[in-house]
């Protein structure tokens, strides 16, 4: 994992990112994938992909990495890292 020395970019999730993880999260549950959610977590009736993706994003529940470029520089930082500097 990156280190604080090592951190590309803004120390939280842009807002390009943000979309880019919901809308590939919201065609994975489209697809049939399971959810990262308890069934205590999900709210009664919801059954929309997208705001499900809006969900498990804001409870930190997706195990991705964010990889940043800067010239040569390469690094992957832990999106639930990046959640918690907002």
């Amino acid at each position: 994992m990156s280190s604080e020395s090592d951190l590309l970019g803004p120390k939280r999730l842009t807002k390009y990112e943000i979309i880019r993880i919901i809308s590939v999260r919201a065609q994975q549950i489209a697809a049939g994938s399971p959810l990262f959610l308890e069934e205590n977590e999900i709210p009664e009736g919801l059954t929309d992909p997208v705001e499900l993706a809006k969900l498990e994003l804001k409870r930190g529940k997706l195990p991705l990495l964010i990889e940043r470029r800067e010239g040569d520089k390469i690094s992957l930082i832990d999106i639930r890292r990046l959640l918690r500097e907002e």
